[in-house]
């Protein structure tokens, strides 16, 4: 550039702004002149009202005018301002600004017309047409055409109401900015509003055609707050809670509708509300951001949309929709290159033109949908085409419906149908809570598809599908017919199943079907195994599901192969099951075979008739060994009540069994496990109690509370027995968990080696005897905690045996005595283990015995005539206390003799020695005779034992060495020997029966005790006694002192001392047995014959004499065995100056001078039968020979003052017969005498004999005469003889 050319430019530049300056100045020189006149106009508002109605064309009044300056220009602030002719139209106050800058510019109006305070409503009509409500009004025109003239209406602080019914939206806008500007027909319009008063606003602006409605409108905010305009953007139920971003929305109106809607938006943290479903009261919809450029177009008959770009943000995943075009009305269109429809699915959730049951499921199921290259066109009511890929398919499980994932494939159809190819490399996930309970993972292939039928239902079926799940697989055809009544679908599906593994069907339990405990049992049965050939059929109606009432077929059937299953969760698994098993409806079956625990199942049945309702049932038959079954029993519930019992036992040998199990699966359902074992000659032992069973037989039964097997026949100890055994609720007594009883023949020795306390009785007992054995385990007591019952220890168990005891001999003791073939009632308790415990015996009521343990020491207690002790045992040793009706002391002194210690510790000699006896005896045997009601108490010593005795007949104290051969000494207060036994029914002191045997045991026992004796064996006596008697016979003091020789006992010394009395006794007794021999020799002197006869229980047959007798016997055994048809031997009487006396009247009692009966009274010179009246006599003398059986004299010969009588003859003393001769010499003078001494009563035996014969002779006229008297005892018969024709005496017997 030139410059001058340069220089004339900055010389114009600079003119320029001078006159600009000069301009500036001069408009600002204008200005402050017009403000400074501005108070005049308002003295003259009439030329403000005329220039204002040259300005509108028209008359413009108004009440009061104030002015004021701005920067704008002046301010006219008018009150009751009119316009029009008239009162025209009215519009209040109202503010006139004279904009001097702007009003100067082209195109813009010199005046703006502000409005304050105005309330208006934006109405839509139901025919869509919008409408402006609520701005000053001019009768029969249109009020723009008022207001144009005064340039731009501007409306501050103004309130605006939607009201738009048809489309659900009527909210008012607290706050709103409007400036309006009319240009002939054309309206232009900006707006800005508030929602709230503090919230962003929103801005609109208006270019349009009022005459024609044609224009366009904008409205958008940037930034925009949706959360304020939430009364606002509510429609067909959904409301727009918040939301943020950039708003802006085109919309090209045509006779004042919405033709064409562009919008270009980016929102964030939009929230949406919608309407309220069955399970949601406030559906909520949650955009992180939405991103949209679309297009909404109208057309005749329809509409369509595009959106170029629409993207939705939403949990965290964007899903892209761009491209997407929609078409509705006449005709349709859906076109997508990819679409995602989650959150266009769960919007319709919130929308109430939506059918409430698929809202609730649409929100809640979440579902999720992808299509690509999708194309559907058709017509309303018309033809329909739709093809594309179905890219996913998803939905979540509601309340236990079914969830679906995964679903992809080709489709295509139209109105009438559609098929869908299936895409197998595609993974499909099924979860169905309510029924299979587990997440299905399959693979399908094949096609499906779908038809309306004529019914106006659809089916929906596949000729060959292909299932591949993660264990399982199968070959599906069928279908689904969806009937249009709104119930479920009529299903027939048929499958063929690959073998697969067993677990496999723990997928496919319906569980809203099934119990708990149902699904529990089948999930914990199914094990291992294969199922092989598996077919299924579903065929029916699933409103009718699950086909209870055949209505409708369910099955599914396999077999399976080296299956395990689990039938009750404490039982071993069955192993190597080999069967069929069928589902069928709601239960299923399983027959086949198996086994458990190492136990064969040839056969097995189990089944649940109803999943829902019934209980589970197994049946299963056996054939096994008893080892077996025995193990299998030891892995069983049953060993943790059992276990000791089980673990001690071993059996061999073949069994069949049956099991019977009823499980419950619901509560209150019965159940039961049960069955029965057919033992057939198997072998048991057990090897706690060292019992070995052979060949046991017969029927044990069993249950989930115990078992019991009664009346097995077995053998033991090489002899047939009985046996039973029980446990739990099989026990006879509810306070026992197990009873076991044993009937059989056993040995005596065989019981008392298992028993160790009582080893001590082995060498009394002998024999076989029938026994009961039996032994019971107590229940254990309840404990509140399972802590509790660990620290309480388990009851002990407990031995009872039982027995009559035929075939065992007790070699005790009387009256512990007992032969082999007598019955006596015994009972045996005792505590398991022995060691631990205590042993209870008792033998009817003759005795109880109890026996305790404790660290190593053995003590027991026997208490006579009780079935049971009265007192603990000693620590050791043995204690005997009681009552008795018989006992031998003797033995009994043997005893304690023979178990004797040192001491309490000492049991080297005796494993049981004898501590105490303390026995009250009815009647006690000594020395061959019986003492009644006596106390015998034994204390054994280091050296000797103490015996006391005390009764009524006999009492006092002996010493018994425990040495052999020592000398027992004793002193003797009492000893009233009786020879036979006299009733004693009560006890002497408290009055209580005492169980004693009646006499003749008594004698039996007294005659035993003396064949069983053997006097060589008798220690050496040395007794004082200071009274003595023998039955009634009171013989006073006695001294006795024996020795034993070679072969028997020898009296030394046996001698008796009363008051004129004297006996002395010595002899010897040799032998034992059938050998024993018995040999004496008595010397007796008295000097009063009628007290020693009183002393010897004849008192009242003899006064006064004295004499002397001499005895010389022996016999065949003991001294308890005399006789006397077995005597040998003689005696030698002498008797002087006494007197028979009179004891009964009649005459023949002479008779029995010499009989048997009275032959012991007859030799102690009892005479009290010979007179009736008493006869004194001087002199008596005479000899009697005793053997062979008779008792022989040549002479005995009574003298007396009235006369003499001689006997003589002989007695056979074992045939009982008479054959004598007595010979009667009254003496002369003394007729009389003799007369009176027989008058009234019996004579001698001639004159018995003579009086019997003539009974009517008178005495007086009797001479000496001699009779004859022979026949028996009882009836003899006596002839008077003369005594020429007496026959000669007999030759006397040799004495042996």
């Amino acid at each position: 550039m030139s410059a001058p050319l340069r220089l004339r430019l900055r010389r114009t530049r600079r003119l320029a702004l001078y006159a600009l300056a000069v301009v500036l100045v001069l408009v600002a020189l204008l200005v402050g002149t017009l403000s400074q006149l501005l108070p005049l106009a308002e003295r003259h508002p009439e030329h403000v009202a005329g220039w204002l109605s040259a300005r509108a064309g028209q008359t413009v009044r108004f009440d009061r005018l104030q002015t004021e300056w701005t920067r704008r220009g002046p301010l006219l602030q008018l009150d009751g301002l009119r316009i029009g002719p008239g009162d025209g139209l009215r519009i209040g106050q109202a503010e006139v600004l004279v904009a001097m800058y702007a009003g100067l510019l082209p195109g813009r109006s010199l005046t703006e017309l502000r409005l304050r305070g105005l309330a208006l409503t934006l109405q839509r009509g139901d025919d869509g047409r919008w409408h402006v409500r609520g701005l000053p009004e001019a009768k029969g025109g249109d009020p723009l055409d008022a207001l144009r003239r005064l340039g731009e209406l501007q409306v501050e602080a103004g309130r605006l109401v939607v009201d738009a019914p048809s489309i659900g939206v009527n909210a008012s806008l607290p706050r709103l900015d409007l400036r309006l500007r009319v240009n002939g027909d054309r309206l232009r319009v900006g707006v800005r509003a508030w929602a709230k008063a503090d919230a962003l606003p929103l801005s609109a602006v208006l270019d349009v055609d009022r005459r024609h409605g044609n224009g366009e409108a904008w409205l958008g905010g940037d930034p925009v707050d949706l959360q304020a305009w939430s009364q606002l953007l509510s429609a067909a139920g959904v409301q727009v809670l918040q939301g943020r971003g950039e708003l802006n929305a085109w919309v090209a109106l045509r006779d004042f509708r919405p033709v064409m809607v562009t919008t270009d938006s980016d929102l964030a943290g939009l929230r949406f509300a919608g309407a309220p479903t069955a399970h949601v009261a406030a559906p909520v919809l949650e955009l992180e951001r939405l991103q949209v450029r679309a297009r909404w177009r109208y057309s005749p008959g329809g509409w369509r949309a595009e959106a170029p770009r629409l993207r939705v943000r939403a949990e965290g995943r964007e899903q892209v929709l761009d491209g997407v075009l929609v078409g509705a009305g006449q005709h349709l269109a859906l076109v997508g290159e990819d679409i995602e429809g989650g959150v266009l699915l769960r919007a319709l959730a919130l929308t109430d033109r939506v059918d409430a049951g698929l809202r609730d499921w649409l929100y809640r199921a979440r579902p999720q949908l992808r299509l690509r290259q999708l194309q559907a066109h058709g017509e309303r009511d018309g033809a329909l085409w739709v093809q594309g890929e179905l890219d996913g398919l998803a939905f979540a499980s509601v309340e236990g419906s079914p969830g679906l994932t995964g679903v992809g494939g080709r489709f295509q159809g139209d109105a009438e149908g559609f098929s869908l190819q299936l895409q197998p490399q595609r993974q499909m996930r099924f979860d169905w809570p309510d029924g299979f309970g587990v997440r299905h993972d399959v693979q399908l292939a094949g096609e499906v598809v779908g038809w309306h039928d004529e019914a106006g239902g659809w089916r929906i079926g596949t000729p060959a599908l292909r299932v591949q799940g993660t264990d399982y697989a199968a070959d599906v055809r069928g279908g689904l017919w969806f009937q249009g009544d709104g119930t479920r679908p009529w299903m027939q599906l048929a499958a063929k199943i690959d073998d697969v593994p067993m677990t496999a069907a723990k997928r496919f339990w319906i569980r809203s079907k099934m119990s708990a405990n149902a699904r529990g049992w089948l999930d914990t049965a199914l094990q291992s195994g294969q199922v092989r050939g598996g077919v299924g059929l579903v065929s029916g109606d699933l409103d009718d599901w699950p086909f209870n009432d055949r209505d409708g077929r369910f099955e599914a059937r396999g077999h399976i192969d080296n299956g395990t299953v689990r039938f009750q969760e404490e039982w071993p698994d069955m192993t190597a099951v080999d069967a069929d098993i069928a589902f069928i409806g709601a239960g299923f079956q399983l027959k086949g075979r198996g086994g458990l625990g190492g136990v064969n199942v040839d056969a097995i049945e189990a089944g649940i008739e109803d999943f829902g309702e019934a209980p589970l049932s197994v049946r299963a038959r056996s054939r096994s060994d008893s080892a077996r079954l025995l193990a299998l029993l030891r892995r069983s519930p049953l060993h943790a009540e059992y276990g000791e019992t089980l673990d001690s036992l071993s059996a061999s040998g073949p069994v069949e069994v049956d099991f019977d199990l009823l499980q419950p699966l619901h509560p209150g359902q019965p159940g039961h496990l049960q069955g029965t074992i057919e033992l057939a000659g198997i072998k048991l032992a057990d090897k706690r109690y060292e019992l070995d069973f052979q060949d046991v037989r017969g029927r044990a039964r069993y249950a989930n509370s115990g078992f019991g097997a009664d009346d097995l026949a077995v053998r033991y100890l090489d002899a047939p027995a009985r046996l039973s055994l029980r446990a739990g609720g099989f026990v006879k007594d509810p306070q026992l968990a197990f009873e076991s009883e044993l009937e059989a023949d056993l040995d005596a020795g065989v019981l008392l080696d298992r028993a160790p306390e009582m080893a001590w009785l082995k060498p009394y007992v002998e024999g076989r005897s029938r026994w009961s054995v039996g032994v019971d385990m107590p229940r254990a007591p309840a404990t509140p905690t399972a802590a509790a019952a660990l620290r309480l220890p388990a009851p002990p168990a407990r031995l009872h045996l039982q027995s009559a005891l035929v075939g065992t001999r007790l070699d005790l003791p009387a009256p512990l005595d007992k032969p082999a073939e007598e019955a006596l009632a015994t009972r045996v308790e005792a505590q398991l283990p022995m060691d631990n415990g205590g042993i209870d015996v008792s033998f009817g009521e003759r005795l109880a015995l109890a026996a305790r343990t404790q660290q190593g020491r053995t003590g027991v207690q026997v208490t006579l005539g009780s079935a049971q002790v009265d007192r603990e045992p000693p620590p050791s040793g043995l204690a005997v206390n009681g009552r008795s009706g018989s006992l031998d002391a003797l033995e009994w002194i043997g005893l304690a003799r023979g178990t004797a210690g040192g001491g309490d510790g000492d049991t080297a000699a005796d494993p049981m020695p004898l501590r105490s006896v303390d026995v009250q005896v009815a009647q006690l045997l000594l020395i061959g005779g019986v003492f009644e009601d006596t106390r015998l108490q034994l204390r054994p010593g280091p050296q000797q034992v103490d015996v006391r005795l005390e009764g009524p007949s006999l009492a006092g104290q002996l010493s018994v060495p425990n040495a052999t051969g020592g000398t027992i000494n004793g002193t003797l207060q009492r000893v009233h020997w009786k020879s036979l036994p006299g009733p004693v029914q009560v006890r002497p002191r408290d009055g209580a029966e005492i169980s004693m045997p009646d006499g003749q045991v008594v004698a039996a026992r007294v005659q035993a005790s003396a064949n069983d004796t053997d006097p060589a064996a008798i220690p050496p006596l040395a007794l004082d006694i200071a009274d003595l008697q023998f039955g009634k016979v009171s013989l006073g003091q006695a001294v006795v002192r024996t020795h034993p020789v070679a072969q028997g006992l020898r009296v030394e010394q046996l001698s008796f001392r009363s008051p004129g009395q004297s006996i002395d006794v010595n002899g010897q007794w040799l032998g034992k047995g059938a050998a024993a021999r018995t040999g004496l020799t008595a010397q007796v002197r008295s000097e009063d014959l009628g007290n020693l006869m009183r002393d010897l229980d004849y008192a009242g047959q003899l006064r006064g004499g004295q004499g002397d007798f001499t005895l010389q016997a022996n016999w065949p055994g003991g001294p308890s065995d005399f006789q006397l048809g077995n005597l040998a031997g003689s005696m030698t009487v002498d008797a002087r100056n006494g007197q028979l006396l009179e004891l009964e009247p009649g005459a023949g009692r002479v008779l029995g001078l010499l009989s048997v009966t009275q032959l012991p009274r007859r030799l102690m010179l009892d005479f009290r039968d010979f007179f009736s009246k008493g006869f004194a006599f001087n002199q008596i003398e005479g000899t009697l020979q005793f053997g062979e059986g008779l008792a022989t004299t040549d002479k005995v010969l009574i003298e007396g003052p009235a006369a003499n009588i001689r006997i003589r003859g002989r007695t056979d003393l074992r045939q009982q017969q008479f054959d004598q001769t007595i010979d009667v010499n009254p003496r002369s003078g003394n007729l009389l005498t003799v007369v009176g001494a027989f008058a009234g009563g019996p004579v001698g035996a001639a004159l018995g004999a003579a009086t019997n014969a003539v009974l009517s002779k008178p005495l007086g006229e009797i001479g000496a005469k001699s009779y004859r008297v022979t026949g028996p005892w009882k009836e003899p018969k006596v002839e008077v003889v003369e005594r020429d024709a007496a026959s000669p005496p007999p030759p006397k017997p040799q004495a042996r």
